[in-house]
């Protein structure tokens, strides 16, 4: 029997905010993406990371770490390993990797790495997603953690982390009490306490967003400098608009 609750993640809701219209190429026509190369790059350093905190821990070597990634980068198709910059961001991405080796504990034991969870927010609204890490803390409740390829933004937004921690709240019975964003570009960490007000915000606000989905009818392109970025440029309706805007406006 199929499912007839509504299924959101927060990546889904995160693209319907920022541009209603690569939310209706990605959700709705289901277009496949363009990535770009620093698309891939970030999805195999979030996987040997993955990997890495799997191993004994007396394996977890910084040696190890880079080995993996070398590997990793290795699988990847020759034709993606000769694109213009891509071994700029092969030694970006190792360089990361070397320095959050020198700074974290290589030996700590997450309690969870990459989980699937699935918890119902309404009758008919359902929130799915994968948090990067979750750690155990000294009192026992628990900490969600994400990785961040990328440079730190100027303004965090926090939402992300807080529909990880209900969740993993949710999911596994147990009190989350901190959320942190790890931005392995310069190592800076944005961490946040957890209270029952923020959660009941973003659980309102996600169930509100779930169900405009639902019924919404009309995708407007949002065009800024995020653009440059999207995957679904170049099927975009607004290309030519784009061209112009970053020509003129440089980015």
């Amino acid at each position: 029997m199929k499912d007839a609750r509504f299924k959101v993640s927060p990546l889904k809701l995160r693209v319907y905010l920022a541009c209603p219209l690569r939310y209706r190429y990605q959700y709705i026509d289901r277009l496949p993406p363009r990535l770009r190369p620093h698309d891939t790059v970030g999805t195999a350093v979030h996987f040997v990371l993955q990997q890495f905190f799997r191993l004994p821990v007396e394996e977890r070597t910084p040696e190890c770490l880079l080995a993996l990634f070398d590997q990793r980068w290795a699988s990847l198709s020759p034709r993606y390993r000769r694109m213009p910059g891509a071994e700029e961001l092969r030694q970006r991405a190792r360089g990361q990797l070397e320095a959050f080796a020198a700074r974290e504990d290589l030996r700590a034991r997450p309690l969870l790495l990459e989980p699937y969870l699935e918890v119902a927010l309404a009758p008919d609204v359902v929130l799915f997603g994968r948090p990067d890490r979750v750690d155990e803390e000294p009192d026992g409740s628990l900490h969600v953690i994400d990785y961040k390829t990328g440079e730190p933004p100027e303004e965090v937004d926090a939402a992300q982390l807080r529909l990880y921690a209900i969740m993993v709240q949710r999911g596994l019975g147990r009190p989350v009490s901190r959320t942190s964003f790890w931005y392995l570009e310069g190592g800076q960490v944005w961490t946040a306490a957890v209270t029952a007000e923020a959660l009941a915000q973003a659980e309102a606000e996600a169930v509100a967003l779930a169900r405009e989905l639902q019924s919404v009818d009309r995708f407007p392109g949002n065009i800024g400098p995020h653009c440059a970025r999207c995957p679904f440029l170049y099927a975009c309706q607004h290309r030519e608009e784009i061209a112009q805007r970053r020509q003129a406006e440089g980015w």
